[in-house]
């Protein structure tokens, strides 16, 4: 069979989702985590990898233990639950049964058919993410063992759930998750906003998302920003543009800049982007950065797919704006995220 080439993208789109726990500040926390593999064997050595801003992260590196927990179908929606809310904001102890094993500070799930608790043995970087390596110290399993009939795991795949014993979806990730019983549902509703053509005077990078380091546009932006006349410095824009040449490589346009109402003098090593007159849903985020990812899926998974009247504009820029409202250190954080629309044609 002939062979097309598709891009870059991840050549297993599907793995089991497990619950990573951790002790952070003496209480047991629980992220659900699809990014896990075996590292080697004899002895048994399991890689996670989180990004660095996670909450169990920090647990991690506190204590060097942690937990993998290994959630059946039947758990799905608590599991789901726990990727969508930060232990940040959100105390997770209480979704599930906790014990603990010999290690002492690496909380396991009772409810979980599978758990096992592991000793930190190293930390490898990887861009925005941490890979923690840990040695499995012991494996506790319910009467049925690993037969996978019983243990009946979640496959995710795709950004959607499904079961692995009767071959069907279980749901969207990050979304079904606000049926736990728990959940203080937060869909956010967006404002309509129009918006006139402005100018923004910023730095500029053309690539992919995994490959940036957005602290270093900051502080370019900040150096050179300031040597900048007739821009309004009360809030920052990150700007993606896109084309179909740099999708096609799963690529954007991003600049990080602020609007400017003259252009004059522009330092060297900034660029200049008008961007056109537009209508915008504009999505309030409130808390910490980490609930963003689940606002996008929520976006693209449920609320342009059920909106009868909007359509994203395609390859048209969306923008985030940051002003006095945004403190990455503060769970009452909020930023706006603008999103180019337009009225569905009929056909």
């Amino acid at each position: 069979m002939e062979k097309v080439k598709i891009g870059p993208y991840n050549p297993v789109p599907f793995g089991p989702v497990v619950l990573v726990g951790a002790n952070v500040n003496e209480k047991p926390n629980y992220l659900a985590v699809g990014a896990i593999s075996v590292a080697h064997n004899h002895p048994t050595i399991m890689m996670v990898s989180l990004t660095k801003t996670h909450y169990t992260s920090k647990g991690i590196m506190e204590n060097e233990t942690f937990s993998i927990n290994v959630p059946s179908v039947d758990h799905v929606i608590e599991t789901d639950y726990c990727g969508i809310v930060t232990g940040k904001t959100t105390d997770k102890s209480e979704i599930f049964t906790t014990f603990y094993g010999e290690l002492e500070t690496a909380p396991m799930i009772e409810e979980c058919p599978i758990t096992c608790e592991c000793k930190l043995i190293d930390t490898t970087k990887v861009r925005y993410c941490l890979a923690f390596f840990g040695e499995v110290h012991q494996v506790y399993a319910n009467d049925q063992g690993f037969d996978i009939k019983h243990l009946n795991p979640i496959l995710l795949s795709q950004g959607e759930y499904w079961s692995i014993g009767h071959g069907e979806s279980l749901g969207k990730c990050y979304r079904i998750g606000w049926d736990y019983k728990g959940a203080r549902h937060r869909s956010p509703k967006p404002k309509y906003i129009e918006k006139k053509e402005f100018q923004v005077v910023g730095v500029e990078d053309i690539g992919k998302e995994v490959d940036r380091n957005h602290r270093e546009f900051w502080v370019k932006l900040r150096e050179l920003g300031e040597k900048v006349q007739n821009r309004d410095a009360s809030h920052t824009l990150e700007i993606r543009m896109y084309t179909n040449e740099l999708a096609e490589k799963g690529e954007n346009c991003l600049v990080i800049g602020n609007e400017i109402s003259k252009v004059e003098n522009i330092p060297e090593g900034l660029v200049i982007v008008t961007i056109p007159a537009q209508k915008y849903a504009m999505f309030t985020q409130i808390g910490n950065y980490d609930n963003f990812t689940a606002t996008v899926q929520y976006v693209f998974g449920e609320w342009f797919p059920s909106n009868k009247e909007y359509e994203r504009v395609p390859l048209a820029p969306d923008f985030v704006w940051y002003d006095a409202r945004y403190n990455p250190r503060s769970d009452k954080s909020e930023f706006d995220w603008y999103i180019p629309i337009q009225e569905k044609s009929e056909a």
